[in-house]
């Protein structure tokens, strides 16, 4: 997270996409839409959640917990969001204890919310709690429980909802989805301008979780400048991107490296490192090129084959911002003198 050196754990995650007040929103329309039936949701007031004398060890950080109130309504309710990458014989029983503790400390109603966020038992069903004795008493807990890993993830794909996209992360996505979750989740988040803190906390979020391969970090590459040249509002996003395309070039140079240890089995070490890293890099920038310019003269192959190292790294950050063949034609011409 931001401010930290430390790698951001799940809790990090869900607890920064969710404290923010506008994705909040969006993620209840997108999962709960009934509560905002119930809810004013544009009263929110996030407050903490821990209680000063607890001897929970360690101390839960990913637990949210929010203060809302009824429509037209001077009744306030609390909503307390439980987060659970793995599954546990009591989590309903846990989700009750969290949510009575808030409402003896707050002395006010909560609505507890589970988020089941790992993989899942395929015979799981939707736990709820309900304990009959006869007439004399009876005690019953159901929750909304979110199972992200049993959710069709088309729908929140097509949503131009952020928060659902960038949660679609934790659903079974396919490699074509996870690219498609990626690019829609950063353009949306441009078309909506959304602010900074939602911005960061939804892109970091899809970032986390799916980690590309190089090929697909060439069709986010491709997505993305098909986008920017038809939306010009979104002209910004190539540049926003290159996280995510340099997992793909990292991938290049590792291949090229592997090459290259072949190679110097033969010719030497060092030569065939140095050839490998090469070809490696070269045949990414190649494939990247030819992508975004399918129809681009044979010549600028042959320019890029040309370039050294550095010059294929300064062509791979350009070529994102070039816009037709013949400018990137000119480019390669340029780099060449």
């Amino acid at each position: 997270m931001r401010g930290h050196d430390r790698t951001p754990t799940h809790d990090d995650l869900i607890k920064n996409l969710l404290l923010q007040p506008r994705l909040f929103r969006d993620f209840c329309h997108a999962f709960l839409p009934s509560l905002a039936d119930f809810a004013d949701l544009n009263h929110l007031d996030y407050i903490d959640k821990e209680h000063p004398g607890s001897r929970r060890s360690p101390r839960r950080s990913g637990d949210i917990l929010i203060k809302s109130r009824q429509h037209n309504k001077d009744v306030a309710f609390l909503i307390h969001i439980e987060s659970q990458n793995a599954t546990h014989p009591a989590m309903i029983e846990r989700t009750g204890e969290y949510a009575l503790r808030d409402s003896i400390r707050y002395r006010l109603p909560v609505l507890p919310m589970l988020l089941l966020t790992g993989s899942l038992p395929r015979n799981l069903r939707t736990p709820q709690l309900n304990w009959v004795f006869g007439k004399v008493a009876s005690f019953r807990i159901k929750c909304p429980v979110i199972q992200f890993q049993k959710l069709n993830p088309e729908p929140l794909l097509r949503s131009r909802n952020v928060a659902a996209l960038a949660l679609s992360a934790l659903t079974p996505l396919s490699p074509a989805q996870q690219v498609t979750a990626i690019v829609e989740t950063l353009a949306e988040s441009l078309r909506q301008k959304l602010p900074h803190d939602d911005f960061e906390a939804a892109t970091e979020f899809v970032r986390h979780y799916l980690s590309l391969e190089d090929s697909q970090a060439l069709q986010v590459a491709s997505k993305v400048a098909t986008i920017a040249t038809n939306e010009p509002a979104l002209a910004a996003m190539p540049k926003l991107v290159n996280p995510f395309i340099h997992a793909g070039r990292v991938q290049g140079r590792i291949e090229g490296r592997e090459e290259g240890l072949e190679k110097g089995r033969e010719e030497g070490l060092e030569q065939g490192l140095e050839q490998g890293r090469l070809e490696g890099t070269r045949q990414f920038a190649l494939h990247l090129m030819l992508r975004k310019f399918p129809s681009i003269p044979k010549t600028a192959t042959s320019l890029l084959r040309r370039l050294d190292e550095p010059q294929l790294l300064a062509f791979g950050d350009a070529l994102i911002t070039l816009d037709s063949p013949s400018a990137c034609l000119a480019w390669l011409r340029q780099a060449r003198r």
